[in-house]
């Protein structure tokens, strides 16, 4: 009996704010989570103002950026409306605010996926990709900055022993790694940064979740450093979370760099699989 076909990875779609899009452009912005769509749901918003109005967002825009991109390895999608979940929704339907029936997820924090694009959709209905993401040590093609990958979002490789930043690539993965020399055969694609294609039968690919406590708000690290941590906070009350000195990412998403001191109640978990499957 013949295997069943690979089922393709879903195209989602997320709406950047102005503030996202600047990211992205300014410094190659690549964490990624928060509400999402399906790309083939939301094809029917193909104005400024029909989009901005299906989130609850004022029109008359002249354009408004998305990225569009597969659900990346390991990531997850959640329904945030779900029963039981503890949620105080952006949409409390469960849909944006459309005539089309668009249903939103909720996406965990991750990267990019490999070929990710960065659409301009104009008033006129013209539909133009501005950049693609070219994996954690390239980045956005064409923007003016760069930031190193944290190994805390998005995921990561076994391989041969060694552990390190991963894109998967159709059958590949494209490992990424820092240091002043790298190891043989690999390519240095910018100071201190180096890529190496390999089989992804070869690798082992997982993600490291690590939660802790910050002033009695559950909250996601996304980075550490010796004396200070970036963090998710995971509350939906904006007023509660700018209280507490966050900043809005976008709405409903709120971080804030933090004192490792005040971080308390730390877990980690792993998310993986093994070698040759794709996640």
């Amino acid at each position: 009996m013949s295997e069943p076909a690979e089922q393709p990875r879903p195209v989602l779609q997320k709406l950047l704010t102005h503030g996202l899009g600047s990211a992205i452009v300014d410094r190659g912005y690549d964490h990624v989570g928060g509400i999402v769509v399906l790309a083939g749901d939301a094809a029917v918003l193909d104005t400024p103002d029909k989009l901005l109005g299906a989130y609850g967002f004022e029109g008359g825009q002249e354009f408004v950026d998305v990225v569009r991109f597969e659900l990346p390895p390991l990531a997850t999608l959640a329904n945030p409306v779900a029963p039981g979940s503890g949620r105080t929704p952006l949409h409390p339907t469960g849909f944006l605010r459309a005539d089309a029936v668009v249903p939103v997820w909720e996406l965990s924090r991750t990267r990019y996926s490999f070929g990710a694009e960065y659409w301009r959709i104009r008033a006129d209905g013209e539909q133009k990709v501005l950049s693609a993401y070219q994996g954690a040590a390239r980045g956005w093609r064409g923007a003016k900055g760069w930031s190193p990958w944290s190994p805390l979002v998005g995921p990561r490789a076994r391989w041969r022993g060694t552990e390190t930043c991963a894109d998967l690539v159709g059958d590949s993965v494209l490992l990424s790694v820092r240091g002043d020399d790298g190891p043989a055969g690999w390519e240095q694609v910018r100071p201190q940064t180096w890529v190496a294609a390999v089989p992804a039968a070869e690798c082992e690919l997982f993600e490291v979740v690590l939660r802790a406590t910050w002033r009695g708000v559950p909250v996601r690290i996304l980075a550490s450093g010796p004396s200070e941590a970036r963090v998710l906070l995971l509350v939906d009350d904006e007023e509660q979370a700018t209280a507490l000195g966050a900043d809005v990412i976008e709405p409903g998403v709120f971080e804030a760099t933090v004192a490792r001191s005040e971080l308390s109640d730390l877990e980690g978990v792993t998310h993986e699989v093994g070698p040759g499957v794709r996640p």
